[in-house]
């Protein structure tokens, strides 16, 4: 485990004063023959006594998107924040083992997720998301049941992350990526503030973490449409001089889903994309995430 991740990190945490002080929970997954893939966060506002419950879970072309935003019932643990009855994260072992399930009319699914190797710690960042973060590498096993009736076995790679602290939605940009391979999985985030890139995360193994230092990415839009991003082409270079390329596109057409917030002097959209990964470094190829969020000021 890295030395500034404790165990006690992925319980719940004593909020500061801000009133978008947020404590996130936070999972993805693609399957191993890339058919089935999805995410789910929970997020925890106490100093405006709301929960946030977010699942999107992608089967061949078709989404099935939950949202669903309710008063703060209790201020006990977090363990009991952490479900509305539909959506339901259960905590086994801390950083090694936890339980999802979900359950509507639309979709009946159950997750056991397991680490792969020890959590990261992303550090400080640009100081605009988090007090405090860390991501780590695992796998999922489990079911879905679709309306039909029809049953899918879940097996594939995952990663999970979990911050807490005051976010900041409306900084210019932000730009993460998750890519689980076979014996390492990468995990970073470049956030752009008045014009300075800062870089957090890096590569993780069962022995070996290393950060990141520097991202390079070239953002691949639809076709036509300059304002949806649907893959990317990124070079990272880590402190111990390890470079990695990699090619990321979506899973499926579908296999995104695009979120909007509102401010004064604007709008943010954020993109959550479940992805394939090709390492040109390399040739691996992976699975995982590609994020894209961009601040729209208003002319």
């Amino acid at each position: 485990m890295s030395a500034s991740v404790n165990v006690e990190d992925d319980y719940h945490h004593i909020p500061n004063d801000k009133l978008e002080w947020r404590e996130s929970y936070y999972f993805n997954f693609v399957s191993h023959d890339k058919k089935t893939s999805g995410f789910t966060t929970i997020g925890v506002l106490p100093n405006q006594q709301k929960v946030e419950f977010i699942l999107a879970f992608f089967c061949e072309d078709k989404q099935t998107i939950y949202f669903k935003e309710q008063k703060m019932l209790t201020d006990n643990h977090a363990n009991s924040l952490l479900s509305d009855n539909a959506l339901t994260y259960r905590l086994v072992e801390p950083m090694k083992k936890w339980e999802i399930s979900f359950a509507n009319e639309n979709l009946d699914l159950r997750i056991q997720w397991k680490a792969r190797f020890p959590p990261f710690s992303f550090g400080k960042g640009s100081e605009t998301s988090w007090i405090g973060h860390f991501e780590q590498s695992g796998k999922v096993n489990g079911e879905a049941e679709l309306p039909n009736g029809r049953k899918i076995p879940l097996c594939g790679y995952s990663q999970r992350d979990k911050s807490w602290g005051p976010r900041n939605w409306h900084i210019e940009n932000w730009f993460a990526l998750h890519a689980q391979f076979e014996t390492y999985a990468i995990g970073l985030r470049r956030d752009m503030v008045s014009g300075v890139p800062h870089v957090s995360g890096g590569l993780a193994s069962p022995r070996n973490q290393t950060v990141a230092s520097q991202v390079e990415i070239e953002t691949i839009y639809e076709k036509g449409n300059l304002k949806t991003p649907i893959g990317a082409l990124t070079t990272i270079r880590f402190v111990d001089g390890t470079v990695r390329t990699l090619q990321s596109k979506l899973v499926s057409p579908k296999s995104f889903v695009k979120f909007s917030r509102g401010f004064a002097n604007g709008s943010t959209d954020l993109f959550e994309e479940m992805a394939i990964h090709e390492c040109a470094t390399t040739g691996e190829k992976g699975t995982g995430l590609i994020e894209f969020l961009f601040t729209r000021p208003e002319p």
